[in-house]
């Protein structure tokens, strides 16, 4: 799953490898993880997200 850096020490070394079994992150801030604890433990704690910088979020309307 692609992913971004959220985390200030995460974009000062990008280039260190945060994810055992992931790849580096990229001048962009992405990084190319598996679907595992590791991940949705760092999505949790905020210190990555799965939107890409300058994404909108994609809004959905409710039925009422």
């Amino acid at each position: 799953m692609k992913v971004y850096a959220l985390s200030e020490n995460l974009k000062k070394h990008p280039r260190f490898r945060w994810h055992p079994g992931g790849t580096l992150f990229d001048s962009t801030g992405m990084a190319d993880w598996p679907d595992d604890r590791f991940t949705f433990r760092r999505l949790r704690d905020g210190d990555i997200t799965l939107e890409a910088p300058g994404e909108e979020k994609k809004l959905t309307k409710s039925k009422s």
